[in-house]
């Protein structure tokens, strides 16, 4: 008898890169946000660049974590799953030194615990600012509301995901100066990314297409040149068949003409009206114009 082999229930696949081009557009537009938002705070020039989009398993993602990182998770809703803002010890150090009247430099790493009252503070005032201007890019689509869940010092404490989880990374490099700078990332969720990519495309089918007014100028113009057949009928006699079958050159057909004669554009009867002259020349004139199907 042949051993048992344990079955492999398949499981979403990572993102491809392809489909992260909604997130990128997002983040692009972010990362002016971002810069004014530690401005506010810190007082000084700050240049935020958005670096390419990194798809890892949460294993992997939090191996290379320093053993202190500030880690504030959110909610945007109504989307699905939630979002890590990850900022490092440094640069919190950093701006500690700056909001009390220091000059920009960049702080050594120190070994603690965890962070001080003051430091907490500065985190949670930056991360739900840094979090609220996410969400107003995000309001171009659609409301978004950005929800507070909780922040941790260290990724053994997120115990939410799973070693295999697939997170896309979307980091930023955070520039005070020509010599300091330091790394922040957005790391979705799966059901965040999948839920926000879905969000951005849904509401993109959902708007209005905006007009091209070449185009508009264009179609104008080409209307003008289209020429339509026009034909009236004047009147319809009728006849026996052994009269027809007999009818031969000069033979005269009496015609009544019609009171009301029809005017036609191709098949498609268009008004009714009276026959007339001007100008010398037989003349239709348009007496009522046909509404809806007929």
């Amino acid at each position: 008898m042949k051993n048992p082999v344990p079955y492999n229930f398949a499981r979403k696949s990572a993102h491809r890169q392809s489909d992260s081009s909604p997130l990128r557009r997002i983040s692009d537009r972010y990362a002016v946000a971002m810069a004014s938002a530690i401005e506010h705070i810190a007082g000084h020039r700050t240049e935020v660049t958005v670096e390419e989009i990194i798809f890892s398993d949460f294993s992997k993602w939090s191996g290379v974590l320093a053993p202190l990182s500030s880690l504030s998770i959110f909610r945007l809703l109504p989307l699905r799953g939630s979002i890590i803002l990850h900022l490092e010890e440094t640069m919190i150090n950093s701006l500690i030194n700056v909001y009390f009247g220091g000059a920009p430099a960049i702080c050594v790493k120190r070994t603690k615990d965890g962070f001080r009252q003051t430091e907490t503070q500065l985190i949670d005032r930056l991360a739900l600012s840094l979090m609220e201007r996410l969400a107003d890019v995000f309001s171009g689509y659609g409301p978004i509301k950005p929800v507070f869940q909780r922040h941790e010092t260290s990724a053994s404490y997120l115990t939410g995901y799973k070693p295999e989880d697939q997170l896309l990374c979307q980091p930023f490099r955070i520039s005070m100066g020509t010599d300091i700078s330091w790394r922040a990332e957005l790391v979705y969720s799966p059901d965040a990314a999948e839920s926000a990519m879905e969000f951005i495309q849904s509401q993109i089918r959902d708007l209005p297409a905006e007009s091209d007014p070449e185009w508009e100028r264009q179609w104008s113009r080409n209307l003008k040149q289209i020429y339509l057949p026009l034909r009236t009928i004047v009147a319809q006699p009728t006849m026996r068949l052994p009269e027809l079958f007999n009818m031969k050159p000069g033979d005269v057909i009496p015609i009544t003409p019609r009171a009301k004669p029809p005017l036609f554009i191709g098949n498609r009867k268009f008004a009714t009206g009276t026959l007339g002259e001007k100008n010398g020349c037989a003349a239709f004139r348009i007496e009522h114009i046909e509404q809806g199907d007929t």
